[in-house]
C-alpha cells in the first residue's frame, strides 16, 4: 500500500514532516501541501492507480493495531477483502474522539457530532453518554417510518397506537397535558395505569388469582369505586352523580337519580338490572314484560315473565303481574290488579282495592273478563274482599271465603268457609244474604272456652243439636236447689212473648228477662243474658218440686175417696135406719 502520511503540528493545518520515512516507500514532506484544483469539476483528487488498493491518511508515525493517532483509510471497490471500505478512526486514548464540524458562512466551526472512544454518539454534545446523545429535535419523517426496538416492536408516534412489548422505564411522560407518574406503582390520582400492578387498596378485573383488600375492624373501605354521572342537571362538578361501590365487608351499594337516564335494558333475555330512572330492580328472564313501558317507579320483580307494572309494586315467581300501586304478587300465574292488593299461590285474581287472595283459583274482588280482571278499573268490585284457598271466591266488598269451593255468592260483608268435603264445582257452599256468617264441616263443630279444650259445645256431624259439656267431672261447688222454694220464685217470674229489636217484630219468642231472672236466681254470668243449661236446670227443678206435690196431692185424693166411701156407706146405712124408723113409727102408730 502506498501512504501518505499527515502529522498535525501547531505552525500548520497539515504539516508532512516525517525527519526520517517509516518504511522504504514513504515520501517525506516538510510543510503544507497546496492542490490546486483543475479539469472540468473544479477539484484535486488524491488517488490510486488502480481500483484494488487503499491508502490512509493518519497522524502517527505507524498504524498498528492499537492506533497510536487517527486516520482515514480509503479502499477501492475491487479490494479483495474490504471492498468500497472507508475508515475514520481515532487514536487510542480515553479522550479521543471522531469529531465533526460545520459553520455558516462567516462563522467559527461548530462541532456536530462527535463519537468517543467509548462508542458513544453525541449530536450537538461533546459528552455524550449513550450510545447516541442528542441535544435537541429528532424528526422522523415517511409514512410508517419510526422507532424499532430490540424486540421488533416500533414506536411510530406518541399519537397513534403502539405496543410497548419490553420492560421499559419512562420519566417525565405527560396525558392530555397533564404529568403522568408512578407507572410502577400506581397510587397517586395523577399516577398512570398499570395492568400488572395490584396492591392492597386496588382490585384487578379478571385477575389470575384471588386478591385479596384488608381494611379496618368493619372492613368499610370500599374496593371497587365507580363514579358516573348526566349533565342534565346540576350537581358537584356540574353533573348529576352515581356511584357503585363495593366495600372490603362484602356490602355493596348502586346510587343513581330518579327520573334521569333511560331504562337499561329492552327486550327478551336473562338478566340482573338496576334502572336508576326509576328506582327499580329485575333479574332473572323476561320477555317483553321488563321492558320500560311495563315497569313501574321503585318496583321490584324477578323470576320469569314476571312483571310490575304499579308504583311500588313487586312481583316474584312465575308469569305474575302487579298491576297497580303498592300491588305485591308472589307464586305462578297471579293477578293484581288491585292497589295495595297481595296474592300468593297459584292462578290467582286481586282485582279489588286492599284485596287478598291466597291459594289456588283464589278469587279477591271483580269482575273478570277471560278469566282476568276486568281491565276498565271503573268498574271495579270487592273492596278489602279476602280469598284464601282452593276455588274460592269473594267478589264482594268485606268478604271472606276460605276453604275448599266456598262463595260469597254475590252477597257482601260475608264470611262463608267450607271444608275439604266438595269435590266439583256444584258443591260450592255460598252465602244466602248479606253480613252473613256461614260454615260448613261435614265432620261437625266442637267449640272450646278452656285451654284443656274439656268445656264447650258439640254440634255433631249431620246434626242440629248442640251438645255441651256437663259431666260430674267438670263441675265443682254442688248446692241442692230447693223445688218449693224455685216454685215460689217462678210464681213471682213474669214470662211474656217478645220480639229482638234488631229481629223485627215477624218472629216471636217466649221466656223471662234476664234481669227478673238473674235477681231471682242469681245464675249465670250476668243480668243481660240467661244460659240455656241454667234455664233448663230451673226447669227441671221446678218440675221435681210439681212432682213432689202432686205425689203428696194424689195420697191425700185417696184418703178423700176412702173417706167419700165411708160417707157413702154411712149414708146407705143411715137411710136404713131411716126406712126402719119410718115403718115402725107406721106400725107404732097403727097400733095406737
Amino acid at each position: 500500500m502506498n501512504k501518505i502520511v499527515l502529522k498535525a503540528s501547531a505552525a500548520a493545518f497539515l504539516s508532512l514532516g516525517l525527519a526520517t520515512p517509516a518504511s522504504a516507500q514513504d515520501t517525506p514532506i516538510t510543510g503544507n501541501l497546496v492542490m490546486t484544483p483543475v479539469g472540468q469539476f473544479n477539484r484535486s483528487d488524491i488517488k490510486l492507480s488502480n481500483n484494488t488498493g487503499g491508502f490512509r491518511i493518519m497522524a502517527a508515525p505507524d498504524l498498528s493495531a492499537i492506533h497510536e493517532g487517527a486516520a482515514i483509510q480509503f479502499f477501492g471497490s475491487n479490494h479483495a477483502v474490504r471492498p468500497g471500505f472507508a475508515f475514520i478512526d481515532s487514536g487510542s486514548n480515553d479522550l479521543a474522539a471522531i469529531v465533526l464540524r460545520t459553520a455558516p458562512t462567516g462563522v467559527a466551526a461548530i462541532e456536530r457530532l462527535r463519537i468517543n472512544a467509548l462508542g458513544n454518539v453525541g449530536i450537538n454534545t461533546d459528552s455524550p453518554t449513550q450510545r447516541l446523545d442528542v441535544m435537541g429535535n429528532i424528526k422522523i419523517s415517511g409514512a410508517g417510518s419510526g422507532l424499532i426496538f430490540p424486540d421488533g416492536s416500533v414506536m411510530t408516534g406518541l399519537s397513534g397506537n403502539n405496543s410497548w412489548s419490553g420492560s421499559n422505564t419512562f420519566n417525565g411522560l405527560s396525558a392530555g397535558g397533564g404529568v403522568v407518574t408512578g407507572v410502577g406503582a400506581p397510587v397517586g390520582a395523577t399516577d398512570a395505569t398499570n395492568k400488572s400492578y395490584v396492591d392492597s387498596n386496588f382490585v384487578k378485573f379478571v385477575p389470575g388469582a384471588e386478591q385479596l383488600s384488608v381494611g379496618d375492624a368493619n372492613g368499610t373501605a370500599a374496593m371497587i369505586n365507580l363514579r358516573g354521572g348526566s349533565t342534565c342537571c346540576s350537581g358537584p362538578g356540574g353533573h348529576t352523580p352515581a356511584w357503585f361501590k363495593v366495600f372490603q365487608n362484602g356490602s355493596f351499594v348502586a346510587t343513581g337519580n330518579l327520573g334521569i337516564g333511560v331504562s337499561p335494558y329492552q327486550g327478551k333475555g336473562y338478566r340482573t338490572s338496576w334502572d336508576s330512572y326509576k328506582g327499580a330492580f329485575r333479574s332473572g328472564y323476561a320477555d317483553a314484560e321488563w321492558d320500560d313501558a311495563n315497569v313501574g317507579f321503585f318496583s321490584w320483580a324477578g323470576g320469569s315473565n314476571s312483571k310490575a307494572v304499579g308504583l311500588y309494586a313487586l312481583a316474584f315467581g312465575d308469569t305474575n303481574s302487579a298491576e297497580s300501586t303498592s300491588s305485591i304478587v308472589f307464586g305462578s300465574g297471579n293477578q293484581v290488579k288491585g292497589a295495595a292488593g297481595f296474592s300468593a299461590g297459584a292462578g290467582n285474581r286481586v282485582c279489588d282495592t286492599y284485596g287478598v287472595a291466597l291459594g289456588n283459583n283464589a278469587k279477591s274482588g271483580g269482575p273478570y273478563i277471560n278469566g282476568k280482571c276486568d281491565p276498565d278499573s271503573f268498574n271495579i268490585h270487592g273492596l278489602a274482599a279476602v280469598a284464601i284457598g282452593y276455588n274460592v271466591t269473594a267478589d264482594q266488598d268485606h268478604t271472606t271465603a276460605m276453604g275448599k269451593y266456598a262463595s260469597n255468592n254475590g252477597f257482601s260483608g260475608t264470611f262463608v268457609w267450607s271444608d275439604a268435603s266438595a269435590t266439583q264445582t256444584a258443591d260450592t257452599f255460598k252465602n244466602t244474604a248479606n253480613n252473613e256468617f256461614a260454615a260448613r264441616a261435614t265432620g261437625g263443630f266442637r267449640f272450646r272456652t278452656n285451654l284443656a279444650g274439656t268445656t264447650g259445645c258439640n254440634l255433631p256431624a249431620g246434626s242440629g243439636v248442640f251438645n255441651c259439656t256437663s259431666s260430674r267431672t267438670t263441675k265443682q261447688n254442688f248446692r241442692t236447689i230447693d223445688g218449693a222454694e224455685v216454685l215460689a220464685k217462678l210464681r213471682g217470674l213474669d214470662i211474656s212473648t217478645w220480639n229482638y229489636t234488631s229481629e223485627g217484630a215477624g218472629v216471636r219468642h217466649a221466656g223471662p228477662m234476664a234481669e227478673d231472672f238473674y235477681k231471682a236466681f242469681a245464675l249465670g254470668v250476668g243480668n243481660t243474658s240467661i244460659g240455656v243449661q241454667d234455664l233448663a236446670g230451673i226447669s227441671l227443678a221446678a218440675a221435681k218440686a210439681l212432682d213432689v206435690r202432686t205425689t203428696q196431692l194424689e195420697a191425700k185424693a185417696g184418703e178423700v175417696d176412702k173417706l167419700r166411701a165411708e160417707v157413702s156407706e154411712l149414708r146407705a146405712a143411715n137411710a136404713t135406719l131411716e126406712q126402719r124408723l119410718a115403718a115402725l113409727e107406721q106400725r107404732m102408730a097403727a097400733a095406737k
